[in-house]
């Protein structure tokens, strides 16, 4: 059963850079969400401290997760100023060749991944 491709992903802040994470994050946000209308929700996080950050998306299906790492790679060149290592990866439903490859290379480098791909039902509902 095919369903909806979920994407969260977790990372922390490096010290003294809150301030310029949250203009990124508002900044991303934006681009975001006029640039990607198949997204059907994209939610940035941050814990109390400030330290650590994590995104939550849900794509109608994993080709809108390709659309969107391709959409990013430019916006993101300069995140590596203010985020520190990669926590975790995960994904809720089977990914694209492309996007296996790219979590793939997050696992290979130490980063804890983990794929859940076999949709069993739900539903999303749309205000």
């Amino acid at each position: 059963m095919t369903g909806p491709f979920i994407y969260v992903g977790t990372w922390s802040i490096k010290p003294g850079k809150l301030d310029q994470a949250r203009k990124f994050f508002a900044e991303h946000i934006d681009y975001i969400e006029r640039n990607e209308p198949r997204l059907i929700a994209f939610h940035m996080y941050l814990d109390p401290e400030g330290m650590m950050g994590g995104v939550v998306q849900l794509h109608p299906d994993a080709e809108s997760m390709d659309t969107h790492m391709e959409l990013i790679a430019e916006h993101l060149a300069n995140a590596g100023d203010f985020i520190g290592e990669i926590v975790q990866e995960q994904t809720f439903g089977a990914p694209t060749e492309s996007f296996a490859e790219a979590l793939r290379g997050y696992a290979d480098s130490g980063i804890p991944v983990r794929v859940i791909p076999v949709h069993e039902g739900g539903f999303t509902r749309v205000s």
